[in-house]
């Protein structure tokens, strides 16, 4: 980070998140004030993100974040984009920091893209549409399956989204899996993975492929205390009933694209 440029008070208001009935259009949604010492970028920035809904995950609030960071014109390179990320995805599942904005526990990443950042097109539609490699760290104890859901809650037109588009989604991945290769064929797939529908309705992966506007992609991964049955193909909701009452815990990875 540039010790030279002027950045406001050392202090990240992070709005998001509660329980509670999201606050009138205009106000801030009831939150946390954080101030924690992992996180160089939450430290010397001042971020007022207001809502007239309810977060339901840490991404929403950083891709809101990313846009004010934007506005402001401050000059975060990737470390400080990678730091905010985390410091929220610890925030929202209360996971113990690492200095650096680094988590000891699970969480999900891609060496092809950082998170917020833009999915290269060779993972897209434009590209070779085959999937971005993906790593995560250790599933929490009690764990015995995990799952994958990819997909994108700004279809067809971010500034009128209408829908969500279900790009991938996998269950029963085994607990002691570390991540999917780039390109991964369902034989490649770990051991006992079974594979759902897309809203292409077919399995396996489906690259970006927005028709207007840049998109947001959800790469969401839960450690679930079962392995699910023989769901045959599911959709997305089907897997998501069936999960109800497993998931131990959840992180997730956002990368967008614009064509």
């Amino acid at each position: 980070m540039n010790a030279n440029r002027t950045i406001p008070v050392a202090v990240l208001l992070i709005l998001a998140w509660m329980p509670a009935a999201a606050a009138p259009t205009g106000d801030p949604i009831r939150g946390h004030l954080l101030y924690e010492d992992h996180c160089t970028a939450c430290h010397e920035s001042v971020v007022h993100v207001r809502s007239d809904r309810k977060v339901h995950h840490p991404g929403e609030l950083y891709y809101q974040i990313i846009r004010w960071a934007r506005v402001q014109r401050l000059d975060w390179g990737p470390e400080e984009y990678r730091d905010v990320y985390s410091y929220l995805d610890t925030a929202f599942y209360h996971r113990r920091p690492q200095p650096g904005g680094r988590t000891m526990s699970f969480s999900i990443h891609s060496d092809a893209f950082q998170a917020g950042g833009s999915i290269p097109r060779r993972y897209t539609c434009d590209g070779e549409d085959i999937s971005p490699p993906l790593q995560w760290g250790a599933p929490p104890q009690g764990t015995r399956s995990l799952a994958l859901i990819v997909d994108d809650p700004d279809a067809p037109d971010p500034r009128a989204p209408k829908m969500t588009w279900v790009h991938w989604v996998l269950y029963n991945i085994p607990p002691d899996a570390r991540g999917l290769a780039e390109g991964i064929r369902p034989a490649q797939l770990p051991k006992g993975t079974l594979g759902g529908l897309n809203d292409w309705k077919r399995t396996g992966y489906g690259g970006p492929c927005p028709p207007i506007g840049r998109h947001r992609y959800f790469f969401k991964l839960y450690a679930l205390d079962t392995v699910l049955p023989d769901l045959g193909t599911p959709s997305k909701a089907e897997l998501e009933r069936a999960m109800q009452g497993h998931i131990i815990e959840q992180t997730e990875l956002i990368g967008t694209y614009q064509r």
